[in-house]
C-alpha cells in the first residue's frame, strides 16, 4: 500500500511543486490542480448526467412493471420485477451503473496522491534527496521533547520538520552530514514554510490534534459537501419520486458530507482544503450541466434518434421484402 501511495504522491506532488514556483502561492497551486482534476472527469459528469435523462424517461416503463406484481407479495414477486427491469434496461440500452464508480475510484486516488505529497513535501513537493531529508530529521530529533514522541510521529516527520525548521536550522551543525543542506536548500524550505498557509491556517496541522481556527476547515468541508448532496437528493425527488421514496437513497445521499467531515478532521488541512475547493467546482459543476444538458431536450433528442433508427430499420427490412420477392418472381 505504501509503494501505490508512493507512487501516485511522485506525480501530485510535482504538480504542486511546479505550479508553487510558477504562483509562488500554495493555494492557487491546490485550486488550478483541482480544476485540472474537474475537468478531466467532466466527460463522465456529462455521461452520467445524459444516463440520468434516460433513467427519468424509462420510469413510467418501470412503474408499469411495478404495477404488475402490486398485489403480489415475497421474494419471487420482486425477483419478476428486476427480471423484467433489467430486460427493459437491455433493450433500450440503458446502464444503470455507467460511469458510477469511476468518479468516486478516481477521488480516492487523488486524495491518495495528494495524502503523500502533503504528508511529505520535502521530499514529493521539494524533491530533497533522501539523505538530506535525513539530516534534517536528525537534527529535528535533536529538539527537547522530540525524541520521546518519535515513535508517535510516524509518516508526519516532514511535516513536523516543516512546523519547526527554525530550530532544525539551528541543530544542523550538531549532526552528521550537514553539509548536505546548503544555504539555498535552506533559503528555499523558509520560502515554502512561508507559504504553506492559507489566510493564517497552517496546512500542516490536523485539525483534530490542534482545534482552534483549524476546525474552519472540516465545518467548511461539511457545508460545501451538503450543498451537492441537498441538490442531488431534492433533483432525484423531482425527476424520479418512486426511487426518492426508499429511504436508503437519503441515508447513502447524505453519507458524503458525513465523510468530507471526517477526512477534513483526521487528515492535514491540506487535504480538507482541497476537498473543499473539489466540494465548490462539483457542485458549479452540476448546476451547470443541469442548465446545459436538460433532461427534457435530452429525451426529445434520444426519442428524434429513436424515430430515425426504428425508420431505417422499417426500411431496411421493407427493402428486404422487396428484393425476396423480386428473386422469386425471378
Amino acid at each position: 500500500m505504501q509503494f501505490i501511495m508512493n507512487a501516485l504522491a511522485y506525480p501530485f506532488g510535482w504538480a504542486l511543486g511546479w505550479l508553487y514556483q510558477i504562483c509562488n502561492n500554495y493555494l492557487i497551486a491546490l485550486l488550478i490542480i483541482t480544476l485540472v482534476l474537474r475537468l478531466i472527469l467532466l466527460p463522465t459528469s456529462v455521461k452520467q448526467q445524459k444516463n440520468s435523462a434516460k433513467q427519468m424517461r424509462l420510469q413510467a416503463k418501470v412503474n408499469k412493471i411495478r404495477a404488475k406484481y402490486a398485489g403480489v407479495q415475497g421474494r419471487e414477486a420482486q425477483m419478476k420485477i428486476n427480471e423484467e427491469t433489467q430486460e427493459l434496461y437491455r433493450r433500450e440500452g440503458f446502464n444503470a451503473s455507467t460511469a458510477g464508480c469511476l468518479p468516486l475510484m478516481f477521488q480516492m486516488l487523488v486524495m491518495m496522491g495528494l495524502y503523500g505529497a502533503i504528508y511529505s513535501p520535502l521530499q514529493f513537493v521539494l524533491g530533497l534527496k533522501n539523505d538530506a531529508i535525513e539530516v534534517l530529521t536528525n537534527a529535528y530529533n535533536l529538539i527537547p521533547g522530540v525524541a520521546e514522541t518519535a515513535a508517535k510521529q510516524g509518516s508526519r516527520v516532514q511535516l513536523n520538520i516543516l512546523g519547526k525548521f527554525t530550530d532544525v536550522v539551528a541543530n544542523l551543525p550538531k549532526v552528521e552530514n550537514s553539509q548536505l543542506i546548503t544555504e539555498n536548500m535552506i533559503a528555499e524550505i523558509k520560502d515554502f514554510v512561508a507559504h504553506f498557509n492559507i489566510f493564517g491556517i497552517d496546512l500542516t496541522q490536523i485539525p483534530k490534534e490542534v482545534g482552534g481556527i483549524l476546525w474552519v476547515i472540516p465545518v467548511l468541508a461539511g457545508v460545501t459537501a451538503l450543498l451537492s448532496a441537498a441538490y442531488t437528493y431534492f433533483k432525484q425527488r423531482k425527476t424520479n419520486p418512486e426511487m426518492a421514496k426508499n429511504p436508503m437513497m437519503g441515508c447513502m445521499t447524505f453519507m458524503s458530507p458525513a465523510i468530507s467531515v471526517w477526512f477534513a478532521i483526521s487528515l492535514p488541512a491540506g487535504i480538507g482544503f482541497y476537498w473543499i475547493i473539489s466540494n465548490i467546482l462539483s457542485f458549479i459543476q452540476m448546476v451547470a450541466l443541469a442548465l446545459i444538458y436538460k433532461p427534457e431536450d435530452i429525451i426529445a433528442a434520444q426519442m428524434i434518434d429513436e424515430t430515425v433508427e426504428r425508420r431505417s430499420r422499417e426500411q431496411s427490412v421493407k427493402k428486404t421484402k422487396e428484393l425476396l420477392a423480386n428473386q422469386q418472381k425471378n
